[in-house]
């Protein structure tokens, strides 16, 4: 009593719904860390990001700042001990303060100027130094200072540090102090430094600064730029109108933020720049260990996923080939029971379902032996009955018919035509007696008949023979009868012989009364199979009565329009449902009808 259900077939491609749940959880588990550790991570990276883009703002500011505080400091100092020699001026004498000052090895040059900035008189340590433009062997050239400019714009009584100015490959920059007498500014003393950073002073400014960052200096009005150690072109924005922090693409170092401070007491502004990547590399290096850390989660969530889906996969396969082997019909394979959650109840209702159903599988089987027993016996009391009926019938049957034969035969002469027309009444029902007792017989004996053996049915042949033996009890060329070619097909030859004639049969009768009879034989095929069909153009029938075509004793016209019994399309349709196969009809009254049928394969 098992039964057999084909899977569905899973559609082709990659489709979440084709994988199995020993895959999708995982997956899924995958699917939420990868988005949470995304979500998390880039929240977390882009919050530390700016915080520590921030810090590092904060740094350069702070850092210009305390650079720019060291710078001013040290002016003040230079400028004080300038100053300092200048107030000695009236005392000492202009030469003796001049080779006091020419003692600092960084000292180039000193110029003692009037305060419309004319050399007084000067010294400078070698004469490739010599800002005056005038004669080299004049003690006082009649020449101003090239710092002259600076001169004319400061208040007479304070001391600065002057810009930069190029002489040759060198850099130098002035110390100016004012000469006062009688409380009165007389002139100016110059004192020229050369720009030239010690080892020692590069090594305390990098270790202020860091690596990958930069300090220039420069005047305020942007002619000269220098590291301390040689000129650098200028900033690539506009230092004066910027305020705070500025970035910009520095080659050779990539994105950089820079911050630019004037020095208080100079004619200077200082730059500093610091690498963003360098800042930022905090924030790259958290990036790492999320991306690490996010990896190790994934493949730790993933492994445990894995093993939950198998712990739950493992009990639903067994449930699974359990359930193919109760739908197979084997009772004797229950689920065990080894935990008391869901799947625990689940295979404790399946077991519980699985023993009724073989309780009830056992009492349906009883029921059918019994039916079984009593249908046996009620066939074999039909048979007894058929028998009974085909030889009882048949012999008061045959006494009617010989004795109206008789009646006919011996008294035909002396009957008026009423009587005749009896006696030719009698015989023919007689007639149609037997005839339907044949039917009924042949209909009964094809109930029991089963299709033992299948053989491979020439039809085309099948159908020609039943048409030329059809055609022995009608005149030589009524029938127009049109047989085309019609394939093989598998089945109980002697079975199908009895559709053709039946349908055939049909064909010619109810053409019989057309001018021009035509019937057709052929067949149509598509996917589904072969359709075979008779097509006549007969008296057809009305097709809201064609359910009552292929019904015993069901007849569409009248005995006195087209005799028969109302068998034959009852006996067609029972060989062909053998066949497992299907007969319908299609038809207009007075145009015909076409039959059509399939057989299994």
């Amino acid at each position: 009593m098992g039964s057999t259900r084909s899977r569905p077939r899973r559609p082709k491609g990659f489709s979440f719904r084709n994988l199995s749940i020993r895959q999708q959880l995982p997956l899924l588990i995958c699917l939420l860390l990868l988005s949470l550790i995304l979500l998390f991570g880039t929240v977390s990276y882009i919050g530390i990001r700016r915080a520590t883009l921030g810090i590092g703002q904060e740094r350069l500011q702070s850092l210009t700042g305390q650079l720019t505080s060291m710078f001013q400091q040290n002016a003040r100092t230079m400028t004080a001990a300038t100053q300092t020699s200048a107030y000695q001026v009236n005392v000492s004498g202009a030469g003796e303060v001049i080779q006091k000052i020419m003692q600092d090895t960084v000292t180039v040059r000193v110029e003692l100027v009037d305060t419309s900035g004319n050399i007084m008189t000067a010294e400078s340590r070698t004469r490739k130094f010599d800002p005056a433009p005038g004669p080299k062997d004049v003690p006082n050239p009649p020449a101003r200072s090239i710092a002259a400019a600076e001169l004319t714009a400061r208040h007479p009584d304070s001391g600065f540090v002057g810009k930069f100015y190029r002489l040759g490959d060198s850099l130098y920059y002035p110390i100016i102090a004012t000469v006062i007498a009688d409380r009165k500014a007389i002139g100016y003393l110059l004192r020229w430094r050369i720009v030239q950073a010690s080892p020692k002073s590069v090594a305390q400014l990098s270790q202020l600064l860091g690596t990958n960052a930069l300090l220039h200096f420069g005047n305020i009005d942007g002619t000269i730029w220098t590291d301390m150690a040689k000129t650098v072109p200028p900033p690539p924005f506009d230092f004066r109108a910027s305020k705070g922090i500025v970035t910009y693409d520095h080659p050779g170092m990539g994105k950089v933020i820079a911050s630019t401070m004037p020095i208080p007491g100079t004619k200077w502004i200082i730059f500093v720049a610091l690498s963003r990547s360098l800042i930022l590399q905090a924030a790259d290096s958290l990036l790492m260990w999320i991306v690490g850390f996010g990896a190790l989660l994934v493949a730790i969530g993933m492994l445990v996923a894995w093993l939950i889906s198998r712990s739950v996969t493992r009990r639903l396969d067994r449930l699974s080939q359990a359930t193919a082997a109760l739908a197979n019909g084997d009772y004797s394979s229950p689920v065990a029971l080894d935990r008391y959650d869901e799947l625990g109840r689940l295979a404790a209702a399946f077991n519980s379902m699985a023993l009724q159903i073989t309780q009830a599988q056992h009492s349906l089987e009883q029921q059918v032996r019994a039916r079984t027993k009593e249908l046996e016996i009620a066939n074999k009391e039909l048979e007894a009955f058929s028998y009974s009926v085909s030889h009882d019938l048949r012999a008061p049957l045959r006494a009617v018919s010989g004795y109206a034969m008789m009646l006919k035969e011996d008294y035909e002469d002396s009957f008026d035509p009423e009587a005749k027309r009896i006696t030719g009444n009698i015989i023919s029902n007689v007639k149609m007696m037997g005839r339907l007792i044949d039917d009924l017989i042949a209909f009964s004996r094809l109930g029991k008949r089963e299709i033992a053996t299948r053989n491979n049915i020439d039809m085309k042949a099948l159908a020609e023979a039943c048409t030329s033996e059809l055609l022995n009890g009608w005149p030589e060329g009524k029938f127009n009868l049109v047989v085309g070619d019609l394939p093989y097909c598998f089945g109980d030859e002697d079975l199908v012989k009895q559709v053709w004639i039946n349908l055939i049969g049909n064909a010619l009768k109810y053409s019989s009364r057309t001018a021009e009879p035509l019937i057709e034989i052929g067949h149509t095929g598509n996917g589904n199979g072969v359709t075979w069909f008779i097509r006549d153009n007969g008296a057809g029938f009305d097709m809201k009565y064609a359910d009552k075509l292929f019904k015993v004793f069901q007849r569409l016209h009248s005995q006195e329009e087209f005799e028969g019994t109302g068998i034959g399309l009852a006996l067609v349709r029972r060989i062909i449902e053998k066949h497992k196969g299907r007969i319908w009809a299609e038809s207009e009254p007075g145009k015909g009808a076409v039959f059509f049928f399939t057989l299994s394969e």
